[in-house]
This record gives structure tokens, C-alpha cells and sequence, in this order.
């Protein structure tokens, strides 16, 4: 029988934020300390924050530290927990793709953009519980007119929407096949 899995699914942490001048980062590392304690809790197997880590495209390096030190306790506390961080319209896809090769080893999966042409199996993370796979991520991050082929500037927006349903599709199709028969896919 396969195993059954749990999923925590996240957005719009937007770290770094500020209200009116004033620092955001006390309630934002609360939230991030409430999170910890859910993940051990009810033995999270997989985090999604799908999209809007950080407020900014160049958030403070305040804000970078928060995300790390998060990663960093969750990893120590709850060791085999996979997360999967999926820019969104506030992050910068690079940036927050930069540190994948120190992440990766943590169980981290940082998704910041597609690219063009690129296989759609690029997009989906396989969900693992040790060598056991228990489903399947289909991680679209949000999508620019560049990540898209065929758009040109993005200006039309029948295009733009066809070319998006259309990766969706490729995805979600691509992370049934990586998950195989009767496990679960997130799209």
C-alpha cells in the first residue's frame, strides 16, 4: 500500500514588508515560529510557500536571514521535511533561486522561473519520504511573458492566456506521470 502524506501549503509571506514606515519582521518571525510549531506538530511531510516569499525583488538582507534561519531550525527540527519555495509576482526569480545549491542538500527546492522551451518535467518535484516517492509537485512559479514561448511582450492577452493554460497543462500532466498511479499530485 502506499503511504499517505501531509501537505502544509503557504503564499504571500512577503518578508521584509513594511506598513507605514514601520518593520514588519517581529510579526513575521512570530509567524515563522507558529509555522515550526504546526510543521512538528502534525508531522508535516512537505511545505509549499507558492510565491511572495519576500516583499521586494531585492529584499533586506533582514529579511534573507529570516527565510535562512527558518530553513535552518525546520531542517533541525523536523529533518525530513521537503520544502518547495515557488517565486512569486514580488520575488525575483533569480535571487531567490541563488542559494539552490546550498538548499538543495537541505531538502529545499527553490522553483523561480520557467524557462522557455525547457521540458515541463523541469517544473515538478517529486515528493519523497526517504527512497519512497509519495507523490508529486507540480511547481509552477508565477509566470512572465519571458518564461513564456511564443508571447512576444506579453501585450496580448489571448496569447499570453493560452500559452499559460497551456504550461499548466504540460505540468500537471508531466507531475501525474513522475507520481504515477494512485499517488497524489499538488498543482
Amino acid at each position: 500500500p502506499m503511504s499517505s502524506w501531509t501537505l502544509l501549503h503557504t503564499a504571500d509571506w512577503h518578508l521584509g514588508h513594511t506598513l507605514h514606515g514601520h518593520a514588519r519582521a517581529p510579526e513575521h518571525r512570530a509567524f515563522l515560529d507558529w509555522l515550526v510549531r504546526v510543521i512538528v506538530e502534525r508531522e508535516v511531510d512537505a511545505l509549499l510557500v507558492a510565491g511572495d516569499v519576500f516583499d521586494a525583488r531585492t529584499p533586506p538582507a533582514s529579511a534573507q536571514g529570516l527565510l535562512f534561519s527558518f530553513l535552518a531550525e525546520i531542517r533541525a527540527r523536523r529533518p525530513t521535511l521537503e520544502v518547495v519555495l515557488l517565486a512569486g509576482n514580488h520575488d525575483s526569480p533569480s535571487r531567490l533561486s541563488a542559494p539552490q545549491p546550498l538548499l538543495g542538500p537541505l531538502g529545499v527546492t527553490v522553483v523561480g522561473a520557467a524557462v522557455p522551451g525547457a521540458s515541463p518535467s523541469a517544473l515538478v518535484v517529486p515528493m519523497r519520504r526517504g527512497a519512497e516517492l509519495l507523490g508529486a509537485i507540480a511547481a509552477v512559479p508565477y509566470l512572465r511573458p519571458s518564461d513564456l514561448a511564443g508571447v512576444g511582450d506579453g501585450l496580448d492577452p489571448g496569447r499570453l492566456g493560452a500559452a499559460t493554460t497551456a504550461l499548466h497543462a504540460e505540468v500537471a500532466r508531466a507531475a501525474r506521470g513522475v507520481a504515477g498511479a494512485g499517488r497524489a499530485v499538488v498543482g
